[in-house]
């Protein structure tokens, strides 16, 4: 949400930034000194009360939160018509205030009245008159800070201020580093919220794709359900073609004189090798010969009694491959010795 210069200016600072993609139920409350951004979340994410419970139990461990967003029912706030480039008074000189003479403000949100989480969770630190207004402008206080447990919570409902744009007007960045050198210093962890836009993982694998690709996706399964469909009502339902047994032996020795015409029987022994390692090693997805540390690799996986059946028929098929002059009784005799073979005939 346009903060990837804040992003990385803290990152080239030398303070220990990461982007945060899971549901705040994951955070972890053993943590210390670790800041988590949460900027403009989209306000499903914020209708949870157990993900909010966490972040909560995450602030009173002994981190802070920065929420900022000009939601009105997201942060409790009023929405004024008026919106324009407002310069926010200090209201008393604060810690976090130090060096901060001109805040900027471009949102028409103010805070009003005690803040609440969106559901309610009940939390015993988490106290209406301890709420700290720092600043605030004719139409009401823009920015404040509620003590809860060991941490605290910033309630802003500028987020301009941290915006790609944002960032260089004012003093706004100096409020930034007050707030990230107190909690963080140099041993800590800042932390920017994705999950709240969507760009969540860790519960699904569908959460790593972004919003717009799983729209999409969606659409084309819905397609792809309708076409199939039209095509069962079009052609009726599909016939099954009976499918006529023959012995494996007869397909060998078939297949081996037709390539032998070509002098392809390698290929042939390499076909037959190939569909004998995927039944051996269990993976059909097998696509090419493997190599011998490959294959050594596999066997140590194997029973001792099956590792010795197929590394013995392996270095067979190995060294027919490998002979100047193949002949056909060559590769029946190899491969009447093939599992499937013996199981068949």
């Amino acid at each position: 949400m346009g903060t990837k210069a804040l992003y990385r200016t803290l990152s080239e600072l030398g303070f220990s930034v990461a982007r945060w993609r899971k549901a705040w139920r994951h955070l972890d409350t053993r943590q210390r000194r670790t800041l988590l951004f949460v900027i403009e979340p989209d306000p499903v994410r914020l209708s949870r009360p157990r993900d909010w419970k966490q972040l909560l139990q995450f602030v009173e461990a002994g981190n802070a939160v920065w929420l900022s967003a000009q939601l009105p029912g997201a942060i409790a706030g009023q929405s004024f018509s008026e919106k324009s480039f407002q310069r926010a008074r200090i209201l008393f000189p604060a810690a976090l205030l130090y060096g901060v003479r001109r805040y900027i403000v471009n949102s028409p949100t103010r805070l009003v009245g005690a803040w609440r989480p969106p559901k309610k969770v009940s939390l015993p630190s988490l106290k209406p008159n301890r709420e700290i207004p720092l600043l605030c402008d004719r139409y009401g206080v823009v920015l404040k800070v509620i003590p809860v447990g060991k941490g605290f919570l910033l309630v802003d409902s500028n987020p301009y201020a941290l915006s790609n744009e944002g960032i260089d007007k004012g003093d706004h960045f100096r409020l930034v580093l007050n707030v990230v050198s107190s909690v963080v210093g140099r041993d800590g962890r800042v932390l920017f919220d994705e999950w709240g836009h969507g760009l969540g993982e860790g519960e699904h694998w569908w959460w790593v794709v972004a919003p717009s690709t799983r729209a999409a996706v969606v659409q084309l399964l819905i397609a792809g359900i309708l076409l199939l469909v039209a095509l069962g009502i079009r052609f009726g339902r599909p016939v099954a073609v009976p499918s006529q047994p023959f012995g494996s032996t007869a397909f060998v020795q078939g297949l081996g004189t037709l390539l032998q015409r070509g002098n392809t029987l390698r290929e042939v022994v390499g076909l037959l090798e190939l569909h004998f390692l995927q039944q051996a090693f269990r993976d059909p997805y097998l696509w090419r010969l493997p190599e011998s540390e490959e294959v050594e690799q596999r066997l140590s996986a194997l029973p001792l009694a099956q590792r010795k059946q197929v590394l013995w028929l392996w270095q067979w098929a190995e060294r027919l491959r490998r002979q100047p002059r193949l002949t056909e009784r060559e590769v029946l005799q190899w491969a009447r010795h093939l599992p499937y073979e013996r199981q068949r005939g």
